[in-house]
């Protein structure tokens, strides 16, 4: 198999396990052996890529840190490991999403994975707007919706290239992301992605995307979680009250979705006496009363082993020091991006990081799938001498070959 077709296959398999088939629910071994299968084509790429070396020395160090700390998360949580429960959390969870990071590979080299963008825009989303129209007048089902919006994750990448891409591909984009804000109108973080999408490519129309801009909005970003977090642990403001999270936790209250999220992990952090720089390790589990008759999510030490945001997962599990790499690889390549680069594409990736860490406290649970495939492509593209090297005439010829 060759490379560019590695590239394919491993991105059809994580779309795969991205959305609900009943089969890996009666069958769970049929998502795992994907899931493995998947890690299995990551580390291959990852061996036989030669352009990370060219990757500027500081982020090339943060990146091998961040997978050598990974790899200690994961054998601090093995030495603590009590039940089968804990063993299978590291196992099937906690390990696939540390190697869908290994997408930056992929996306140093973007410039030879053009096949990779072509058979999205060409097959997955022709493929996906039928299955979805079909879908919508033949099922009423929530599920069914929020797979095909999950098969359309890659959109968002897309919108940001609308001002480098041919008229035909421009038209189909908008198109296509309208579609997928219909088709799931409960999924409202994917409304807010794209909103905030096409805010900057309207900006970049009407102004164009200066770096002072960029670097302030970029500081602003950055410090509004922080102010906010620390306001709600306070109790001076909770602007959970004013945001209602997506779907999939809508069922469970009708309103605020994230708050009791904090206070059980917090608590949880307290109670049990975690190292706050270190977290538990890669099978720690938060306690939670309110999920305490959900059978499913739940240890038989009635823990539960992952919450609905980022930033609490990556807390309980590997501390701050894992919050600080994490920040560390959202803001590292939207800087060289926005002040090191030739072309106005990359600029505008460095929104779509920013908006990554917006997200990171209200949803985005690090998993193998399409999302983290996307993002962590486009970290490692934002890192690509070669992509920042390049004008726009350059990039507008490379979207063109699409």
């Amino acid at each position: 198999m060759t490379y560019p077709t590695s590239v394919l296959f491993l991105f059809s398999l994580i779309s795969l396990i991205s959305i609900d088939l009943p089969i890996f629910k009666s069958i769970p071994t049929v998502g795992y052996f994907i899931t493995y299968l998947s890690i299995l084509i990551f580390i291959i790429i990852g061996l036989i890529d030669k352009e990370f070396q060219y990757t500027p020395g500081f982020i090339k160090k943060i990146i091998i840190t961040y997978w050598l700390y990974s790899i200690f998360i994961i054998i601090y949580g093995l030495i603590f490991s009590e039940t089968y429960w804990n063993y299978k959390n590291v196992f099937i969870s906690y390990i696939p999403s540390v190697f869908v990071s290994f997408a930056i590979f992929i996306g140093l080299r973007l410039d030879k994975n053009l096949n990779l963008l072509e058979f999205i825009i060409r097959k997955i989303f022709p493929i996906v707007l039928i299955y979805g129209i079909i879908g919508y007048f033949l099922f009423s089902n929530t599920i069914y919706y929020h797979n095909v919006s999950r098969l359309g994750v890659p959109i968002f990448f897309f919108i940001l290239a609308i001002p480098f891409l041919q008229k035909k591909h421009q038209i189909f984009v908008i198109v296509m992301s309208i579609f997928f804000i219909i088709i799931d109108l409960n999924w409202r973080t994917n409304i807010l992605r794209v909103f905030f999408c096409y805010s900057f490519v309207i900006l970049y129309f009407l102004f164009s995307l200066k770096k002072k801009i960029l670097n302030f909005i970029g500081v602003l970003v950055f410090s509004m979680p922080i102010i906010l977090l620390y306001l709600g642990y306070s109790g001076k403001f909770d602007v959970f009250e004013y945001i209602v999270a997506d779907q999939e936790s809508e069922s469970i209250l009708a309103g605020n979705t994230r708050t009791f999220l904090y206070v059980e992990v917090f608590e949880s952090l307290k109670n049990k006496n975690t190292n706050l720089l270190i977290g538990g390790g890669a099978s720690a589990g938060y306690e939670t009363s309110f999920f305490s008759d959900d059978k499913v999510t739940l240890s038989v030490d009635r823990e539960r082993f992952k919450t609905e945001v980022a930033f609490l997962n990556t807390l309980n599990k590997s501390g701050m020091i894992g919050v600080i790499l994490d920040i560390l690889l959202i803001f590292i390549p939207a800087y060289y991006v926005i002040n090191r680069s030739n072309n106005d594409f990359s600029k505008l990736l460095s929104t779509y990081l920013f908006l990554s860490w917006i997200l990171y406290f209200l949803e985005m649970p690090q998993t193998l799938n399409s999302n983290y495939f996307m993002h962590y492509l486009i970290v490692g593209l934002c890192l690509s001498s070669s992509f920042r090297n390049s004008n726009n005439e350059e990039i507008k010829l490379l979207f063109n070959k699409l």
